[in-house]
């Protein structure tokens, strides 16, 4: 039965995106302990330079990331039991089971990168996954809506963020590191649109469309789209070492829904008019504010 990281995967995606991870979330507690610990971290560095503030927050970045990339380990791996147990072709489900290890690998890059800006302590990840699919969903459908959240959103959003983090990128290792990440990301955003093109050509219905802003929602959170908010000279800084500033994470989410996803989703069946209506009340409501 698949369980669900999926709203610990958006927290990957809000690292990359800069974000504050909202409060309503199950994560709260986490990301409270998280937060609380960077503040320990930035007040023994205050009297140090901008850079070494920077370079505190992305060890704290990328310990947090070690986590969610597990988790997406553990994920991949029961969706790869699932693909096989309702027919999924081999080839997807051969990509499937070489995400989980990718994942996997990519933790353990993480780690380096944490270990590479100097993190105080390593967090011991405690890996929960849930469904995050609806309940009212038949059981191939569910597992339609998991792949689609997973692969075809998020994944392909992780592309296009990790590939405007390394055009930013300012710390060699880091750079290096994130292109390493951003080839096998490639590969699991493609697995999803293989599937979901399977299930098309099968006759699948739409059992998405209805619930993309659901699915929206949960993937980038409090993601503002405007790209008209200013940077920090620290979050200037911490560009270069993994971390978006909000002005271009908005930019380069709102391209990758318009020119990417939807017209991807639509191409297959899936009905992406409430998704795009989403984005556009959160496009409005980021330049109202």
């Amino acid at each position: 039965m698949l369980t669900e990281s999926h709203s610990r995967r958006s927290v990957w995606l809000s690292l990359l995106l800069g974000q504050r991870v909202p409060k309503h979330r199950e994560l709260l507690p986490r990301v409270l302990r998280g937060r609380r610990s960077r503040q320990r971290v930035l007040r023994r560095v205050s009297s140090t330079s901008p850079l070494d503030r920077a370079r505190a927050r992305a060890a704290h970045v990328w310990n947090q990331r070690r986590i969610t990339e597990l988790e997406a380990a553990e994920r991949f791996a029961i969706l790869a039991v699932e693909l096989a147990s309702q027919g999924a072709s081999e080839p997807i489900v051969a990509m499937t089971r070489e995400a989980s290890g990718d994942e996997r690998r990519h933790a353990e890059l993480c780690l380096e990168l944490a270990d590479h800006f100097g993190a105080a302590n390593r967090m011991t990840p405690s890996i929960i996954v849930r469904r995050v699919s609806p309940a009212d969903l038949e059981e191939r459908e569910r597992l339609l809506y998991e792949v689609v959240a997973l692969s075809c959103v998020t994944e392909t959003l992780s592309t296009a963020l990790l590939g405007a983090l390394v055009e930013q990128a300012r710390d060699d290792f880091a750079k290096q590191t994130m292109r390493s990440i951003l080839r096998d990301e490639v590969q699991h955003s493609k697995l999803g649109w293989a599937f979901l093109a399977e299930e098309h050509a099968r006759g699948a219905r739409d059992c998405v469309g209805r619930y993309l802003p659901r699915m929206l929602e949960a993937t980038l959170g409090e993601e503002p789209f405007s790209e008209n908010v200013p940077a920090t000279p620290e979050e200037e800084l911490l560009a270069g070492l993994g971390s978006l500033q909000r002005r271009v994470s908005g930019r380069v989410a709102r391209e990758a829904l318009e020119l990417v996803i939807f017209p991807g989703l639509e191409r297959f069946g899936i009905d992406a008019t409430l998704g795009r209506s989403w984005l556009t009340e959160r496009v409005s409501a980021s330049q109202r504010t």
